[in-house]
C-alpha cells in the first residue's frame, strides 16, 4: 500500500512539472525576411538546445511555442545563420552569408567548400566577370584563369595540347550535362552564374574519358525563393568600325606599277592593260560600313503555384549587322529552369531547358577581295542612257565577250559587291535539355541519390540556289543556263542518363563525403546534302540528262553513332579541415574500341594540408589562408578519331573523287566503295598529370592567390603514321605510336589594396609558363625517335603549293614547329630573292636543306590582368591579356612580296598591296617565294581587350530596384612587334593570311536593370 501511494504522488508531481513548463511556455509568431524586405520560405526556426522547430511558410511566416527567456536560432540556405531571443511577435531580418557562397564551389557530381578542394581548381562568379560587350561565352574567360588559354580563333586550352590526332578542346559541362558539341555558343553570357575550370587529373578524373584536356563547368543562374517575381533587363547597344584600312595601291598609283614591273615584258604589259579598265574605284569604301549590334535580354525568376514551383526564365535575341556590307546574324535563344521540391524538400527536381539559335547571312562582301580587286574595273553595266543594265550578270560589272545571249565570261572574277549570287537560306538550332532529380533519404539524410538525364546537340539547314542571271549559270557544267538548288542538312546530339548517390557525415571532426554512380552517353551524328536541277523542267544542254526530282551529287544520308558507358566513384575525407584527401576511379567503356580494347580504368588521388586550420598557426595574424596540394591522376582520350578506325570498314566516294568512279555504259557514272586503312589494336591514349599547389591569403585576403606546378605525360598517342604500301588498306594508319609532355607554372593573384565602405580597388592577374615537347613518335630507338617527324600539311587548299609543309611534329620540339630554309642577306642586310644556306653542300636547295627553327606558335608564356575600381555608385574596370613565345609565319608577306601575279594566266588582274614594294625583288616567277624563316616573327603582344565605365542608380521605382549604365570599348590597345594586322588572327595554326582586313572596334552602351 505504501508504495502505491509513493508512485501515486510521484505522478502527481511529474504531471504538476509538465503543466507549469506548459504554462511557462510562450507562443512566438513572426516572420523571417531577407534583405529586399521578401519573406524567405523554408528557413528553420529552432528553440536553441532542443529539437523543437518549424519551417517558414510560403511568405516567411512562422508560429511555434517556446519557453519564456529561451533563445531561437534562425538559419537557412545562402543566409548567415541569427540567433535571437524568443518574444510573442518577431521580425527577422537575414542577411546573405556571402562568405559561404563564396566557399562553395561547383565540382563533378556535386559541390564543395572552397576550404576542401584538394585539386587545382579555379572557380569564377558572375560578378567578377567585370567585362565589355562580349558576343560569346568563352570572351568571359580570357586572361581569367591560370593555364586557360583562349586563342584568337575562340579555340580553348586548358594547360597547352596533351594529344597530337585526338581532341584537344576541354570539355564543356552546363549544369551537369557535358556537350558533345556546341561548345559555349549555346550558352547567353547573360543566363551564367559561374565557372569552374578542372586542370588537374585529380580534379577533372572524374570525367574519365572526356577530361584529357581539362574541364569547364558552366552554371547558370537558377530559380528565385522569392514569392514576388524578380525581373532583369540586359541591353547591350554597340558600334563597330574597322581600325585603319588596307594599305593597298590606289588606282593611279596601281597603273604606274604595272606600267613599272612589266616593262621589259611587253606581252605581258600588254595583256595587263587588257585587264584594266578607266575607272577609280575604291572597293573597301564601297564594301566597308559601321557595324551595329543590339543584344536584349529579360529575365524572370519567382515562384508559382502558390510557392510549390520555384522558375526562372530567359530570352534574348542578339542581332549584329557586321562592318561589311551583307554580313548580319540574328541568335535568338530561350532558357528556363523550374526547381520544385516535394516530401518536405527531401525530393528536389531541377528542369532546365536551354534553346539558341541563329539565322545568318553568311552571302556578305568579303573586305579583303575589296582590298584585292582591280581598283581600275567599273562596279556596274550600263545602258547607253546611263542606267544600270540588271539584264547582264543581275547589272554587276564582270569580264566577258559581250552582253546578253553572247555574254560568255571566262574564268571571271568575282566583282567585290557582287556578294549575294544566291538566294540563300541558313538556320542553326543548338539546344542543351536536362533534368536532375535529388532525393534525400528521409531519416537518414546524409544520403540522397540523384537521377540525371540530358540531351543536347545542334541542328543545320541550309539551302542555296543560284539567282537567275548570274554569269556562272551560262558556266555552270551541270546545269547550263538553268542552275541547280542545294540543301544540306548537319545533325549532332548526345543522349546522357547518370545515376549516382551521395553520401557525407561529420563523425565529430571527420568529415567523408562519398559519390558513386553510372553514366550513359549515345553520340549522333547525321548528314545529307542534295543538289537538283532549278526549274519544273528538263534540261537537254547538260551531256547528263535531269529531270525535276533528279539529283545530282551526294544524297545520300551519313549516320554515325558511338556510346560511352561508364562506372565511377569518388571518397573524400577531411579532418577538421586539416588534412583532405581525395580518390577517384572511373571505369570508362567506348565503342570506338574493339572489344577487348574498349575499357579503361583511370584513377586519381590527393591530398591537402590546410595549414591555416592547425592550432600552432591560429595565432598568425597575417596569414588568412594557406593550404599545401598535391594531386596525381590518368585521364583517358577517345574524342576526336573516327568512330569505326578498329574496323576493316568502306566508304562512298563523292562526285570530286574521280580516281573511283566508273563509266558503267547506259547506267551512267557509279560511285565505289573504296577501303581504309584500320588498326584492330588502337586502344585509348592516358594522360597522366601529377600536380602540386599552393593557396594562399593574407591580411584578411587583401592578398590572395594560388600557385601550381605540374607535369603532364600523354603515351599512347592516337598517331596518324606512314606505313608500307600493301601493308594495309592504304599509306596511313591511325594507331598507338608516341609520347608527349607538357609541364608549367601557373599563378593566379588578388590585390585588394583599397576597401572601405566607399571605395575598392581589386587587381586580378594570372600568370602562366608551359612547356610542350614530344618525348617519342615511333617504335624505333632512342636515336631512330631524334630524326623521326610528322608532317603537318598546310596549304593543300592552293594548288601552287600541294602538299607544302612548313611545320612538323618532332621529338624533343613543341608541335607545329617551324621548319624552314635559312634566309640569305646581301651586305646591307637585305634579303636575297630565293636564295638560302645550303645545308648539305650538293649546290642545290632542296628539303633536306631545311631546319628545326625552335620556334612554334605555342606561347610559353601568358597573362592577364583585370582592374575593377568602385567608388560610391561609381564603377570602372579594365581587362587584358598578352602572350610571349609565341611565332606566327606570315603568309601575307610571303604571298605579297614580288609581284607575280600568276592570275594574268587567266585573263585577270588583281591590285597589290603596298607592301610589295618592300623588298624591292621584281623577278616574278609562278611561285613568290616559300619555306623561307624571312616569314616567322614573334607574336609577342599586350593587348587590352576592354575598358568600361559605369554608375549604378538605386532604389529606383518600388525602392528596391537599381538600373546600372555602362560605357565601354573593345580591342583598345595592341602592343607588338609583329608586322601583321593581328598576331592572334593565326590560331592554334600560327599561320596568318589576314593582313589586309584591320582589326575592328567596337563601343558598347550597356544597360541592365533589376526590379
Amino acid at each position: 500500500m505504501k508504495r502505491k501511494t509513493t508512485a501515486l504522488l510521484a505522478a502527481l508531481l511529474m504531471l504538476l512539472g509538465s503543466v507549469t513548463s506548459f504554462a511557462q511556455d510562450i507562443l512566438v509568431k513572426g516572420k523571417v525576411s531577407d534583405a529586399q524586405g521578401l519573406g524567405v520560405i523554408g528557413a528553420g526556426v529552432v528553440v536553441k538546445g532542443t529539437t523543437t522547430g518549424v519551417t517558414t511558410d510560403l511568405d516567411g511566416n512562422f508560429s511555434l511555442r517556446a519557453p519564456q527567456g529561451s533563445t531561437l536560432v534562425i538559419s537557412c540556405i545562402g543566409y548567415a545563420t541569427q540567433e535571437v531571443a524568443a518574444a510573442p511577435q518577431m521580425n527577422i531580418l537575414l542577411a546573405e552569408d556571402s562568405e559561404m557562397l563564396d566557399e562553395l564551389v561547383v565540382i563533378g557530381y556535386g559541390t564543395a567548400k572552397k576550404e576542401d578542394l584538394t585539386g587545382s581548381i579555379t572557380a569564377i562568379k558572375a560578378e567578377e566577370l567585370n567585362r565589355g560587350a562580349v558576343t560569346s561565352s568563352h570572351e568571359l574567360l580570357q586572361g581569367k584563369v591560370p593555364g586557360l588559354l583562349v586563342l584568337g580563333d575562340g579555340t580553348l586550352r586548358v594547360r597547352g595540347s596533351a594529344s597530337l590526332n585526338a581532341s584537344n578542346d576541354p570539355l564543356i559541362v552546363v549544369d551537369g550535362i557535358p556537350l558533345s558539341s556546341n561548345g559555349l555558343n549555346s550558352i547567353n553570357p547573360d543566363d551564367i552564374e559561374s565557372f569552374t575550370v578542372l586542370k588537374d587529373a585529380s580534379s577533372a578524373a572524374i570525367y574519365g574519358s572526356r577530361a584529357a584536356a581539362g574541364v569547364i563547368m558552366v552554371t547558370t543562374k537558377k530559380a528565385s525563393q522569392s514569392s514576388k517575381p524578380k525581373i532583369s533587363y540586359r541591353g547591350n547597344f554597340s558600334l563597330s568600325h574597322y581600325m585603319g584600312k588596307a594599305d593597298v595601291m590606289e588606282p593611279d598609283e596601281f597603273r604606274k606599277y604595272i606600267d613599272d614591273i612589266y616593262a621589259d615584258r611587253p606581252l605581258l604589259l600588254e595583256t595587263a592593260h587588257g585587264l584594266m579598265g578607266e575607272e577609280n574605284t575604291d572597293w573597301i569604301d564601297l564594301v566597308s560600313r559601321i557595324g551595329t549590334m543590339n543584344i536584349h535580354t529579360v529575365s524572370a525568376s519567382g515562384t508559382a503555384a502558390k510557392g510549390h514551383l520555384p522558375y526562372r526564365v530567359s530570352l534574348g535575341v542578339m542581332h549584329r549587322m557586321g562592318t561589311t556590307i551583307g554580313n548580319q546574324s540574328t541568335r535568338p535563344n530561350l532558357a528556363v529552369t523550374l526547381t520544385p521540391t516535394f516530401l518536405d524538400d527531401h525530393l528536389k527536381v531541377q528542369l532546365d531547358a536551354k534553346v539558341s539559335t541563329s539565322i545568318n547571312s553568311p552571302q556578305s562582301a568579303s573586305y579583303r577581295s575589296a582590298a584585292n580587286f582591280n581598283p581600275t574595273l567599273p562596279v556596274y553595266f550600263y545602258n547607253s542612257d546611263g542606267s544600270i543594265d540588271y539584264d547582264t550578270n543581275l547589272g554587276y560589272w564582270v569580264r566577258g565577250t559581250g552582253k546578253g545571249a553572247a555574254f560568255q565570261p571566262s574564268n571571271a572574277e568575282t566583282n567585290p559587291m557582287q556578294y549575294s549570287t544566291n538566294l540563300y537560306d541558313q538556320h542553326n538550332l543548338g539546344y542543351v535539355l536536362s533534368a536532375n532529380i535529388n532525393y534525400k533519404v528521409h531519416g537518414f539524410e546524409d544520403l540522397s541519390f540523384n537521377i540525371r538525364a540530358g540531351k543536347d546537340g545542334s541542328n543545320s539547314y541550309s539551302n542555296s540556289r543560284t539567282k537567275p542571271g548570274y554569269w556562272e549559270l551560262i558556266q555552270d557544267r551541270v546545269a547550263p543556263g538553268v542552275g541547280t538548288n542545294t540543301s544540306t542538312w548537319n545533325k549532332f546530339g548526345n543522349d546522357m542518363l547518370e545515376i549516382f548517390a551521395n553520401y557525407g557525415h561529420d563523425f565529430k571532426g571527420h568529415k567523408v563525403d562519398a559519390m558513386l554512380g553510372y553514366s550513359y552517353e549515345h553520340f549522333t551524328s547525321y548528314s545529307l546534302s542534295e543538289t537538283r536541277l532549278n526549274g519544273d523542267y528538263d534540261n537537254d544542254i547538260s551531256d547528263t540528262h535531269y529531270k525535276k526530282d533528279d539529283f545530282y551529287g551526294d544524297h545520300i544520308p551519313h549516320e554515325e553513332e558511338h556510346f560511352l558507358v561508364s562506372f565511377f566513384g569518388r571518397l573524400n575525407y577531411s579532418y577538421k579541415s586539416r588534412y583532405m584527401f581525395t580518390f577517384t576511379l572511373r571505369d570508362d567503356g567506348s565503342s570506338r574500341f574493339a572489344k577487348d580494347k574498349r575499357w579503361g580504368l583511370f584513377p586519381s588521388a590527393a591530398f591537402a594540408w590546410n595549414i591555416a586550420q592547425e592550432p600552432f598557426f591560429k595565432n598568425v595574424k597575417n596569414v588568412s589562408e594557406l593550404k599545401f596540394r598535391l594531386g596525381w591522376g590518368v585521364t583517358g582520350q577517345e574524342s576526336g578519331i573516327a568512330n569505326y578506325s578498329y574496323l576493316a570498314n568502306y566508304y562512298m566516294t563523292t562526285s570530286g573523287f574521280f580516281n573511283y568512279r566508273y563509266n558503267m555504259g547506259l547506267d551512267g557514272i557509279s560511285e565505289s566503295l573504296v577501303p581504309k586503312a584500320y588498326d584492330p589494336n588502337v586502344k585509348w591514349e592516358e594522360t597522366t598529370t601529377a600536380n602540386a599547389g599552393l593557396d594562399f591569403g593574407f591580411l584578411k585576403n587583401r592578398i590572395s592567390g594560388n600557385i601550381d606546378v605540374y607535369k603532364r605525360t600523354t603515351d599512347d598517342l592516337l598517331n596518324e603514321v606512314t606505313i608500307p604500301m600493301g601493308a594495309n588498306f592504304g599509306n596511313s594508319l591511325l594507331t598507338n605510336i608516341g609520347s608527349m609532355e607538357n609541364k608549367g607554372i601557373e599563378l593566379g593573384l588578388s590585390l585588394t589594396p583599397i576597401s572601405t565602405k566607399d571605395m575598392s580597388l581589386v587587381i586580378g592577374g594570372s600568370f602562366t609558363i608551359q612547356d610542350t615537347k614530344f618525348t617519342k613518335l615511333t617504335t624505333g630507338s632512342a636515336a631512330a625517335n631524334e630524326d623521326y617527324f610528322v608532317q603537318v600539311n598546310w596549304m593543300d587548299w592552293d594548288t601552287r603549293y600541294t602538299g607544302g609543309y612548313i611545320q612538323q611534329h618532332r621529338v624533343g620540339y613543341d608541335p607545329r614547329t617551324y621548319v624552314l630554309y635559312q634566309q640569305l642577306y646581301d651586305e646591307n642586310g637585305k634579303p636575297i630573292q630565293n636564295a638560302f644556306v645550303d645545308r648539305d653542300g650538293d649546290n642545290q636547295i632542296t628539303d633536306n636543306d631545311r631546319y628545326i627553327t625552335g620556334k612554334s606558335p605555342l606561347p610559353d608564356k601568358f597573362y592577364g590582368l583585370n582592374v575593377k575600381f568602385t567608388y560610391k555608385n561609381w564603377d570602372a574596370g579594365l581587362n587584358a591579356h598578352g602572350e610571349t613565345g609565341n611565332w606566327v609565319y606570315n603568309l601575307f608577306a610571303q604571298e605579297n612580296s614580288t609581284p607575280a601575279n600568276t592570275w594574268l594566266n587567266y585573263s585577270n588582274l588583281y591590285n597589290y598591296p603596298r607592301a610589295v614594294k618592300k623588298y624591292g625583288w621584281t623577278d616574278i616567277k609562278t611561285n613568290p617565294q616559300i619555306y623561307s624563316d624571312l616569314w616567322i616573327e614573334d607574336g609577342s603582344f599586350f593587348k587590352i581587350d576592354d575598358v568600361n565605365v559605369g554608375y549604378t542608380f538605386r532604389k529606383l521605382f518600388r525602392g528596391n530596384s537599381t538600373l546600372r549604365v555602362a560605357l565601354s570599348a573593345n580591342n583598345v590597345l595592341l602592343l607588338t612587334k609583329y608586322s601583321g594586322q593581328d598576331p592572334e588572327s593565326g590560331g592554334q595554326t600560327g599561320i596568318d593570311d589576314n593582313q589586309l582586313v584591320p582589326r575592328i572596334r567596337t563601343y558598347s552602351l550597356r544597360v541592365n536593370l533589376n526590379f
